[in-house]
């Protein structure tokens, strides 16, 4: 049997919960305990996987002291998340975090400094990346077989009821929901399927009257990106109606990709005079499940290998954070932003943005 790795899960919330089950069903990994604020969902942890009372925690450094993790998943709202960070790496232990770092860049930024200095290993949770309709975009465009992308439109268009059961209730009074919940992932896609980097970009974020978020719930953004490549953006969680709409055309050289749904659906078409378009066989997933399971292994493995900076690393994620932030600058003052100058304004180290 292989050695297995001490996990300390910290948020049992919506996210948390799946978390918890991925955990469990995980030969890698052995959970010592689990934090929350809430009493009531750390008796869901022990009803659910028989869990003793010692193991449950509503102060995390109290537990980080005597459960001594060698790995922290910080599943927790981003708004306190800056100092959670900090106390985990202030106690030895190896962090896969849910997005975003925080709400401010700046904090994230020293967030992966702290990381770097305490040489400890540091994964974001961009599981959207473990999509096999993703990294089977990814491979296409890598093989060269349509050649290379020239522009694309990337549509997400829906009414999402923030009050469901089993969704996490914060977005609905957080700031920038849509940007920094939803949006961010989709910007990471983009820059992960393309492997091309955000050049300058313009960005307005909107919120409908009918909104039920307090802030804005809709992202509309122009990326310019390596390559002459130019990307279209619009998402929302504020549609109007139940019709819901997705759609990821990348139109290339020799060839398009186009993706019908947000998880799956990933169709192509060959060549430059054809009107076949072919849909792609995928194994199947399930939604915002399967592609963590992927990818909770895939970080311990390559922790326990020695790589401090695992796929999806926190340090290359501050590409993906700092587009997001610059979207919010660039709304806020109706200006495009250049990201190289973004990121020298705030102290970003330019050796940092060539970690892949």
């Amino acid at each position: 049997m292989p050695d297995v790795t001490r996990v300390l899960l910290v948020g049992v919330g919506a996210r948390g919960k799946i978390w918890s089950r991925l955990l469990h069903d995980e030969p890698l990994v052995e959970v010592v305990g689990y934090v929350d604020l809430l009493s009531e969902n750390l008796a869901w942890a022990q009803e659910r996987y028989d869990v003793s009372a010692d193991m449950c925690y509503q102060d995390l450094t109290q537990a980080l002291r005597e459960r001594q993790p060698e790995f922290v998943l910080l599943a927790t709202p981003p708004m306190d998340r800056y100092r959670e960070v900090v106390t985990v790496f202030e106690h030895g232990a190896h962090l896969l975090s849910e997005k975003p770092l925080t709400l401010d860049f700046d904090e994230g930024v020293r967030i992966v400094q702290t990381a770097e200095d305490a040489k400890l290993g540091f994964a974001v949770g961009l599981n959207f990346r473990y999509q096999h309709c993703v990294t089977t975009a990814r491979a296409i465009l890598e093989s060269g077989e349509i050649g290379n992308p020239s522009f694309s439109r990337f549509v997400y268009w829906i009414n999402r009821d923030g009050r469901r059961p089993g969704l996490n209730r914060f977005p609905i009074t957080m700031h920038e929901p849509m940007l920094y919940e939803q949006t961010i992932h989709h910007i990471d896609e983009i820059r992960y399927v393309y492997n091309a980097e955000i050049e300058r970009l313009w960005c307005r974020c909107h919120n409908p009257p009918w909104s039920m978020y307090r802030s804005n719930a809709t992202v509309a953004a122009v990326l310019e990106m390596t390559g002459d490549l130019l990307v279209d953006y619009f998402g929302t969680w504020s549609g109007q109606t139940k019709v819901n709409e997705f759609l990821w055309r990348t139109d290339c050289s020799n060839g398009a990709l186009f993706q019908h749904e947000m998880f799956s659906d990933l169709r192509i078409a060959r060549g430059t005079d054809t009107t076949m378009v072919e849909p792609l066989n995928l194994p199947e997933q399930e939604r915002l499940v399967d592609d963590a399971r992927l990818m909770l292994p895939h970080v311990i493995e390559q922790i326990r290998a020695g790589n401090l900076r695992p796929h999806p690393s926190g340090l290359e994620h501050l590409k993906t954070f700092g587009a997001i932030a610059a979207c919010e600058v660039s709304s806020r003052t109706g200006q495009p932003i250049v990201m190289r100058e973004f990121f020298e304004e705030h102290n970003v180290p330019a050796a940092w943005l060539n970690v892949e």
